[in-house]
């Protein structure tokens, strides 16, 4: 069998490789393993408010807060509508779940690009049936057994539940799920279950043979599973020795080990962004929010003060307010910000 016809081959080469240094073959105190491929998905992120002139002619559920661009291609990582249904609140009681709804939104959107552009014989989607429907897809019911539901709990975000005979209508929640992508590579099938972690990587490798990677051949019997982890670097590599190959640390190397002999490949793939700007998305939600929601903020973005001109940006594009001085009253007052029409 060849990487023609099995994605696990496909997929085998973003996976830890053994080698020894000193060039002895065999297994032992100086093999040491590394990665030798990253999903090589570089991407960028933008700030922006509501006046910014990507909005125009959106909205004002759709108006773009966050955008993150693959290949100069644009795609919304948070807008407005998002801000309004987040599950918490923004304000630094809720910093950690902010970044965190951050990180999962790009760890969904990098590893989307990437499956689709792999191989030009792979595709994603269909995991859902007829029976789906976008804009009634929270609570629905993916596939079930006697035993076990995987259901949608706030798209994108899934649950496992297991029948115990306690909770609500005697099922219980085992598991969460970042996100979920069903890939087809010719004949074969692979189930992918993306994490994120943007703190010190904890992961009970047994609870996920347990918890989720049993339940979910139960679900899909049809199908073979990776397990996607998204994280910092220093979560991942080694900072000493061989850091130029990509050398990792123990504790994932623990994990690999674990899923590996339970048949399940494991990636470990690392945010292009870097802690800061992580925060500096999280304070530009919450200054949106709190804008949106006509509450009192803090900007901290530029100001430009010119003779005639007070301008205070708060990392959009255009100026959050913009003051213009009457040259007769030399009173300041503020004025509507529009753009000039394309082409001009």
């Amino acid at each position: 069998m060849t990487a023609s016809d099995d994605p696990y081959l496909l997929f085998e080469g973003f996976e830890p490789v053994a080698w020894n240094p000193s060039g002895v073959s065999g297994e032992g105190e100086s093999v040491i393993h590394s990665l030798r491929r990253d999903h090589g998905v570089r991407g960028s992120y933008r700030l922006h408010n509501p006046n910014d002139e990507i909005n125009e002619g959106r909205n004002n559920l759709d108006k773009v807060i966050i955008e993150y661009r693959i290949q100069g291609i644009s795609y919304p990582l948070y807008t407005v509508e998002d801000l309004l249904s987040a599950r918490y609140a923004f304000d630094s009681t809720a910093w950690g779940n902010i970044e965190g709804d951050i990180a999962e939104r790009i760890a969904r959107r990098v590893t989307k690009y990437w499956l689709k552009h792999t191989s030009p014989h792979g595709k994603t989607g269909g995991i859902f049936d007829k029976r789906f429907n976008p804009a009634e897809r929270d609570d629905f019911i993916i596939a079930n057994t006697q035993q076990y539901i995987l259901k949608i709990r706030k798209y994108p975000n899934l649950v496992i539940l297991k029948k115990t005979g306690k909770g609500k209508f005697g099922y219980e929640n085992i598991k969460e799920l970042d996100g979920l992508f069903d890939y087809r590579y010719f004949l074969k099938r692979t189930i992918l279950v993306l994490e994120s972690k943007l703190e010190k990587l904890t992961i009970d490798a047994d609870d996920l043979v347990g918890n989720l990677f049993e339940p979910l051949a139960t679900l899909f019997p049809d199908a073979r599973f990776c397990y996607v982890i998204f994280t910092d670097r220093n979560s991942i590599y080694q900072k000493r020795g061989f850091e130029r190959r990509r050398q990792i640390k123990q504790f994932p190397l623990k994990v690999y080990r674990r899923l590996k002999s339970a048949g399940i490949a494991t990636l470990f793939f690392a945010f292009g962004e870097q802690r800061d700007d992580f925060e500096h998305m999280r304070d530009h939600l919450v200054t949106q929010y709190r804008v949106i929601n006509k509450m009192g903020v803090t900007l901290r973005g530029r100001t430009v003060i010119t003779d005639n001109e007070l301008m205070i940006f708060d990392g959009g594009e255009t100026p959050h307010i913009k003051l213009v001085k009457d040259p007769r009253t030399a009173l300041w007052r503020e004025v509507k910000l529009t753009h000039k029409s394309r082409g001009k």
